[in-house]
């Protein structure tokens, strides 16, 4: 009995046509993988290229700006120390350079240096210039330029308008803000000024009762609060705040026998 012809061709197939297929198959990948290098081979080098040099180009900046921040904190310290022992024409150099290319924020601390160090010598118009010149400048951290107007503040205080103090300092005399405490003893001495004290009894409250503030700023506020009329109560004053320091009378001498 004659068996029927075996349907059995497919991938597993080992008839003697499937060698001639391989190599054809073979060979058409062969040149279409010579066709594509070809064409984009030496575009694809180029790419590997310009990728690695730009790897090792931001490595290298990286690398150096973090020498260049440590130089300039060294420089920064040893000016500071300078100025610690009133030697300051020997930081002014330093200051000078790093004002001008220092890394990061070490330009505008030299220029704030540069600011107080104007004013220790009298230069209090020179001062005045480059505190505004921060404060104006919006490149600058938010932390630096509050810094600036604070000390702007306290500096033309006494040639400045209460209306002008208050506007100055109003978006950083508010309770929370990191520089409440200046800001708002400054806010409540200007509404004083203009004989309007009401507005700056409530500064004053936020400040006595702000246990993360400095005692002596909060006495200031205390004292101020209370010329205005506000008791002890509502400023909710407690043994830990200090007070104002009251005068004793010296011990009396033995008389002489």
């Amino acid at each position: 009995m004659a068996l029927p012809p075996s349907n059995t061709i497919g991938k597993n197939s080992t008839t003697p046509e499937d060698p001639f297929l391989r190599e054809v198959d073979e060979g058409v990948r062969r040149d279409q993988l010579t066709s594509f290098w070809k064409r984009w081979g030496i575009a694809l080098v180029g790419a590997v290229v310009l990728l690695l040099g730009a790897l090792g180009g931001w490595l290298w900046w990286q690398d150096q700006q973090v020498k260049n921040a440590g130089i300039a904190g060294e420089e920064f310290a040893t000016a500071l120390d300078k100025i610690s022992v009133g030697d300051n024409a020997a930081a002014r150099p330093v200051l000078e350079k790093l004002a001008a290319e220092g890394p990061g924020a070490y330009a505008p601390l030299a220029r704030f240096m540069q600011a107080a160090d104007q004013m220790a010598v009298g230069e209090n118009e020179k001062a005045a210039t480059m505190l505004q010149a921060l404060v104006d400048d919006a490149d600058l951290e938010p932390v630096l330029r509050d810094a600036a107007r604070v000390r702007l503040a306290r500096l033309r205080f006494d040639a400045m308008t209460p209306p002008q103090v208050v506007a100055m300092l109003k978006p950083l005399a508010v309770p929370g803000n990191p520089w409440f405490g200046l800001a708002g003893e400054m806010t409540a001495l200007a509404h004083i000024k203009a004989g309007t004290p009401e507005p700056a009894k409530p500064l004053l409250i936020a400040i006595v009762k702000d246990d993360a503030l400095p005692p002596s700023l909060r006495n200031r506020a205390a004292q101020l609060a209370q010329g205005l009329g506000i008791d002890e109560a509502a400023l909710g004053l407690n043994p830990g705040l200090d007070q104002p320091a009251t005068p004793t009378e010296p011990p009396a001498q033995p008389e002489a026998n």
